[in-house]
């Protein structure tokens, strides 16, 4: 993803480039701090002046489990939309704002999850609690709460599964950009 097509405050002085790259298969003892049963993942942010060679053909993931279990990205397009988050009510502190978005979360149908949650990927914005309540993620370099930087959610129309219906979360520091990335399956 360059930063000209997802604009905000998490990207870091000189970089204008974020790659992900992952292991599609399961990880049953991942290496800290990815999340149990997962994918393995590596957060690269870059200047694009400083990529001089791309690969024409990347080469293909090496599956080591049945195609129908795991976690294979496709070849697929990203189309940026620039969203408006809104985070989880009781994170709010204005009480007049509390009841506009719960009054928006009731209208939907859809419970709490409706104001985080997200088709496909997402940069930035607020996590989804649907299986917990809210809490803080915190840096394990510096106990720091983190900020969410990067989801890939499970839906319908995108194709995306990831775990058990789940989201693939990406976690960090807004303290020091050298610090560790939290990635969890939730």
């Amino acid at each position: 993803m360059h930063r000209e097509d997802s604009p905000g405050d998490w990207w870091p002085e000189g970089k204008d480039v974020f790659q992900l790259p992952w292991c599609p298969n399961v990880h049953w003892d991942p290496p800290a701090p990815h999340a149990d049963v997962g994918p393995v993942a590596a957060i690269r942010r870059r200047s694009s002046a400083d990529v001089t060679r791309v690969l024409a053909s990347p080469p293909l993931p090496v599956r080591q489990e049945d195609p129908d279990y795991g976690h294979s990205p496709v070849r697929c397009t990203l189309t940026p939309v620039p969203l408006i988050g809104v985070p989880y009510p009781q994170t709010l502190p204005d009480e007049e704002l509390v009841r506009s978005v719960e009054g928006h979360v009731e209208a939907t149908g859809y419970g709490s999850d409706v104001i985080a949650r997200v088709a496909g990927i997402k940069f930035g914005g607020w996590p989804t609690w649907h299986l917990t309540d809210p809490h803080n993620v915190l840096c394990p370099t510096c106990s720091a709460p983190c900020r969410l930087l990067f989801t890939v959610a499970s839906d319908h129309t995108t194709g995306l599964t990831v775990g058990r219906w789940g989201d693939f979360r990406i976690f960090a520091c807004p303290a020091e950009e050298g610090h560790e990335y939290v990635v969890d399956q939730y």
